[in-house]
């Protein structure tokens, strides 16, 4: 199946991640949209991909949503946060099923709450002069946080899932559960048989066009070649990006990847005051390093990103949506953030 890299924007890398993650990520209004995520096991990273059409409608639709359906948003993402927090902090059920049900559920309902926050939504909401828009985006900012804490609990599959999947895994003998979709698992507890997964094992890929259906081998392999050479080949010493938060800071970066497991905390080890923070997005977990920070730059986000939003409150350069920052740079490479100009130069590798 025919898949032309030049109809898509590329939007983050997600790694250490597993296939429940994936099946969950798949909620409804995500299926809708014409995107392709691609997995590559050598460098264990999800990328995703979302079609220029589709990005058009969604911004279009940001401008109604954030002018007509922000109240009712918001009191429904308060309520999955509120649940969500209660789940992470709750015993251990006995129920396996519903446990892992309500967890699945929340997750996706949380997801599909946020998905109206993300960076391709605010195209044209974030360049409104529109009163009730303005003020119903600031807002969604600090919303948004609140959702992100608990969202990136269930992002690290220690946190929420891992107590039920090892009871399941005693009671099935079987160690590849972590590599099943949402639906599989359910099917096992209820004691239907499912196929052993390899999926860790190779490269494989998601896609509308494929309605959802995993696509591996030479098909598969293509793809991600094609999509690899055209979006990350391209080496260049000068990046441009969405001036976040004014200022200069020249120092080394440090390149911090969109990791959903314990080893942020070994990845955000390397980080030094006054160091160059280059990340994929910045979430909570990142706030320790933010706050050393000498400037940041990130691949996605717009002015209501949450390094948009920290940079402003803590007056640290800032530059995102450079779009390809963690391919281009290095850690340890000395770069030049000039965010009066929305730039970043690379003096040194």
């Amino acid at each position: 199946m025919f898949m032309n890299p030049k109809d898509y924007d590329y939007l983050w890398s997600d790694h250490d991640i597993d296939f429940i993650f994936t099946s969950c990520y798949l909620f409804k209004e995500f299926r809708k949209a014409d995107i392709i995520l691609t997995y590559d096991r050598k460098n264990k990273a999800l990328r995703f991909f979302l079609s220029k059409k589709d990005r058009k409608r969604l911004s279009r639709y940001g401008l109604s949503f954030y002018k007509k359906g922000f109240d009712e948003w918001k009191k429904k993402i308060a309520k999955h946060t509120r649940i969500g927090e209660g789940l992470i902090n709750s015993k251990k059920e006995h129920d396996l099923k519903s446990a892992l049900e309500k967890r699945f559920n929340l997750f996706q309902e949380l997801e599909s709450d946020y998905f109206v926050t993300e960076f391709f939504f605010m195209d044209y909401v974030e360049k409104s002069d529109d009163r009730t828009i303005r003020k119903n985006l600031k807002e969604m900012g600090k919303i948004k946080f609140l959702a992100r804490k608990v969202l990136s609990e269930f992002y690290n599959h220690r946190i929420v899932f891992q107590p039920y999947i090892k009871r399941l895994e005693k009671l099935t003998g079987r160690k590849d559960l972590r590599w099943l979709s949402k639906d599989e698992i359910l099917d096992l507890i209820d004691g239907k048989k499912v196929k052993v997964s390899d999926r860790e094992k190779k490269n494989w890929i998601l896609a509308k066009k494929t309605g959802w259906k995993l696509m591996s081998g030479n098909e598969g392999d293509n793809v991600i070649k094609d999509f690899n050479n055209y979006f990350f080949n391209p080496k260049h010493s000068i990046l441009e990006g969405t001036i976040a938060n004014k200022g200069y800071h020249k120092g080394k970066a440090k390149v911090i990847k969109t990791i959903f497991s314990d080893r942020i905390v070994e990845e955000t080890k390397k980080f030094r005051k006054g160091d160059v923070l280059v990340a994929q997005t910045t979430g909570p977990e990142l706030m320790h390093i933010i706050q050393k920070a000498g400037a940041i730059v990130t691949d996605e986000g717009g002015m209501s990103s949450h390094a948009a939003i920290v940079s402003r409150e803590l007056n640290i350069p800032c530059i995102v949506g450079t779009k390809t920052a963690t391919m281009m740079i290095k850690d340890g490479d000395l770069v030049e953030v000039d965010a009066s100009k929305g730039i970043v130069k690379i003096i040194k590798n």
